[in-house]
């Protein structure tokens, strides 16, 4: 009885934060009521203090996860102040490419950039870069796109979306087996979907039609090395896993280093300039909404596995013992689901109930939700940047623009994981 008033529960706060605009409901809100409300419940049903240890062992999962999300958007709060992306923005701009060349190194920017920033951030910066520099029906074109790009990026880094670091903290693959697994299918999907999304852009040189340019950027030395140290820190996860610590071990040591070399500078130049913000305004400016949303969720999820909701659910869908085909087919399924239904609770439930699922299918799994809510515009929070960012971006444009090249996208990286599996791991 506990088990189906908890799913019945769970279905309506989800519902809840799926139609927050119209029931004027602050998802994150809603999230931590629901987090709070099934752990209540699991506490009534279980015996004893089976519920107080099992939200022991969900919170230390969530702390990693909610650590390195702080960290790392702190870090990108100081690479937006210091005008890296200005940075880029003006390396383009300097560049003498058509229309055409210019939109597939914004896409290959968004893609590279999701693999160690975080998708939605790349997302806002790449928009950001492309109203600069576009106009019309192709700013909405770029608009789409780098939603795609970086979902697609993201998908094959450890660190660059929220279900990768939950399968890498879940120890479901190490690093090396998502980048490699994981890359080339990502690749295919970017490829496909923006040569179907660029092949009727204008091959004009960018002079005449771009967006003009913005104010002068003015940038010291010091301001320059606190980027290049910025970007070095978002490689030290990768070696705090190599001896055997916990990847935000790494993002805190970089941070850290990030502040002091920050303070020194500071001293070494008194004059005013960038190096005058208190840092201690970066940590104001992180999105702590996402954080509490994901915070309600991965607690809501947590209770469903320690009230066995998510065992049930699972042994109904693939049996008692699946086979690798019912999985992968499954996997798939979930991925098109991520269209409709976020990817956290799916990717929290997959890692909940499924032991004995070999890397390489983890590699999948994290392919499919990832890339998936590139479908529609609602389906990631990229999606849904987008459309803040870009109001003409409607879900009904972004369904004329970009569903089927994300679809045919999202086809060729099973395509390309499927070869890969079939012929190196099988």
């Amino acid at each position: 009885m506990a088990e189906l008033f908890a799913a019945s529960l769970f279905i309506a706060g989800y519902a809840a934060i799926a139609l927050e605009r119209r029931l004027f409901v602050n998802k994150a809100a809603a999230s931590l009521v629901l987090g709070a409300l099934l752990w209540v419940v699991a506490s009534v049903s279980l015996p004893g203090l089976e519920a107080r240890a099992a939200l022991r062992e969900v919170s230390v999962d969530i702390f990693d996860l909610m650590v390195f999300l702080l960290t790392a958007m702190t870090l990108v709060e100081i690479l937006i102040h210091y005008h890296f992306f200005d940075l880029i923005e003006r390396w383009l701009r300097s560049r003498p490419w058509t229309q055409r060349r210019l939109a597939w190194a914004i896409a290959a920017i968004a893609f590279i950039f999701s693999g160690f920033l975080d998708n939605l951030t790349t997302t806002i910066v790449g928009i950001q870069i492309a109203r600069r520099m576009f106009v019309d029906h192709l700013r909405l074109v770029m608009g789409a796109l780098v939603v795609i790009a970086a979902n697609a990026g993201g998908a094959f880094s450890p660190i660059g979306d929220v279900t990768t670091l939950m399968l890498w903290f879940a120890h479901k693959f190490t690093a090396e087996t998502v980048l490699l697994q994981g890359f080339l299918p990502s690749l295919a999907l970017a490829l496909v979907a923006s040569a179907l999304m660029l092949r009727r852009v204008s091959t004009r040189p960018c002079t005449a039609d771009c967006a003009p340019v913005s104010v002068p950027l003015l940038m010291s030395r010091s301001d320059r090395t606190i980027i290049m140290a910025t970007l070095g820190s978002f490689l030290l996860p990768l070696l705090a896993a190599g001896l055997h610590l916990p990847a935000y071990f790494g993002l805190i040591a970089g941070l850290g280093a990030v502040w002091l070399l920050i303070d020194v500078l500071k001293r070494a130049r008194p004059q005013p300039t960038h190096l005058q913000a208190d840092i201690k305004k970066f940590f104001q400016q992180t999105d702590l909404e996402s954080i509490q949303f994901f915070l309600g969720i991965l607690l809501a999820v947590g209770a469903l596995h320690a009230l066995g909701v998510l065992d049930a659910a699972t042994h109904w869908l693939l049996g008692a013992v699946p086979s690798a085909g019912r999985i992968i087919i499954s996997f798939i399924g979930l991925g098109v689901g991520s269209a409709v239904v976020d990817n956290v609770p799916l990717t929290a439930a997959a890692i909940s109930t499924l032991e004995s699922v070999p890397g390489p299918l983890w590699v999948l799994l994290t392919l499919m939700v990832g890339t998936g809510g590139s479908l529609l515009a609602i389906g990631s929070a990229a999606g849904v940047i987008a459309m803040g960012m870009l109001p003409e971006l409607t879900f009904g444009k972004y369904l004329k623009l970009a569903t089927v090249p994300a679809a045919a996208g999202f086809a060729a990286a099973i395509l390309v994981w499927l070869l890969q599996y079939m012929l190196f791991i099988a």
